[in-house]
């Protein structure tokens, strides 16, 4: 019953904490059947074709886009001696099982946005450079939109472009929004329901968008129930979600770098998307999963400690590049 009670209240807090993996396509990887989940998708077909009369046509096959992850393990394990659970004010383990509950929450969070997103490579920026002297944004497969020209990039092995002097630099607006919509509707993405695209935006970024001088004749017109609860709401078919654990990668301080960007900053990323964008996969539909461990061994004879700690294995991937595109902005306050 005890073990059954701290599971409660550590799912309690992950799944408040939950942004990113509740958007994916869910893909179960069963146990005992390896590390690896296959996604496919049958590759849509072109326009049919005027039949002749009496003509037998030829049958064209049916093909099909994999996407594959591999599965990687995450945890985390605290010590909570006797001494402190004896003499603490506070309930320690049950605070730790919560506490915990919300790390996990974030590795998920920051699993999935490295795997669908900017990636950690980008921190760095040398690796990733399309020049000796600039940084570059990289992108996992979704195109990356740039604020000032509005332009759409598409990554090629993984660069999606440079951040040469002044790019990225504009703040968001409500027309950038709108124009990553149209990239998402030129491109067929299919909404989720009532006919939404979704946003997972970073309070940084949805403070720009609050600063857009038609937001509050948008929110007053279209919005307003959302503007009186302090939310950004529904902004050109986009139902935007604060996160502060959105994208967001560092951009390091660095001899090589112009002068735009050699004191360092970040990238912040808002992922725009429609379904099918990406896939999450856990093994054996499982969750993270909580143990207390407690109790004498030969170990700890005379139960000085208790154990807790999770578990989870998971992976994610992008699925459809064209049913996504990442508004990006470099900050250079630090990250």
């Amino acid at each position: 019953m005890i073990g059954n009670y701290y599971d409660h209240v550590f799912l309690e807090r992950l799944e408040a904490n939950l942004v990113y993996d509740k958007y994916g396509e869910q893909r179960p990887l069963p146990e005992n059947q390896g590390n690896t989940i296959v996604w496919h998708r049958l590759t849509n077909p072109t326009a049919g074709y005027v039949l002749g009369e009496g003509s037998t046509p030829a049958a064209s096959v049916v093909s099909a886009t994999k996407v594959s992850a591999t599965l990687v393990f995450y945890g985390d394990l605290r010590s909570i001696s006797d001494q402190v659970t004896a003499t603490a004010v506070c309930p320690v383990v049950e605070e730790t099982v919560q506490a915990l509950g919300y790390g996990a929450a974030l590795t998920k969070d920051n699993l999935i946005s490295d795997k669908i997103g900017l990636a950690s490579a980008c921190s760095t920026g040398v690796a990733n450079a399309a020049s000796a002297a600039l940084p570059s944004v990289f992108s996992q497969g979704f195109p990356v939109m740039e604020g000032n020209s509005n332009t759409v990039y598409w990554p090629t092995s993984g660069i999606a472009t440079s951040i040469q002097n002044g790019y990225f630099s504009t703040i968001a607006t409500i027309a950038h929004i709108r124009e990553c919509v149209t990239q998402l509707k030129t491109l067929n993405a299919i909404p989720f329901e009532n006919n939404l695209y979704k946003g997972i935006i970073h309070p940084l970024i949805s403070d720009h968008v609050r600063r857009d001088s038609t937001f509050p004749t948008w929110m007053a017109y279209n919005n307003l129930q959302a503007m009186t609860k302090g939310k950004l709401g529904v902004i050109e078919r986009v139902d935007f979600e604060e996160s502060s654990n959105a994208m967001k990668v560092a951009v390091l301080a660095s001899a090589w770098s112009t002068g735009y960007t050699s004191g360092g900053g970040s990238i912040v990323g808002t992922l725009i998307f429609g379904k099918g964008a990406y896939g999450v996969t856990k093994l054996g539909a499982k969750d993270a999963k909580i143990n207390v461990v407690t109790g004498a061994d030969k170990t700890d004879a005379l139960n000085q400690y208790t154990l807790v700690g999770y578990k989870l294995a998971m992976s994610a991937k992008v699925l459809n590049p064209s049913a996504g595109v990442v508004l990006a902005y470099f900050s250079q306050l630090a990250p």
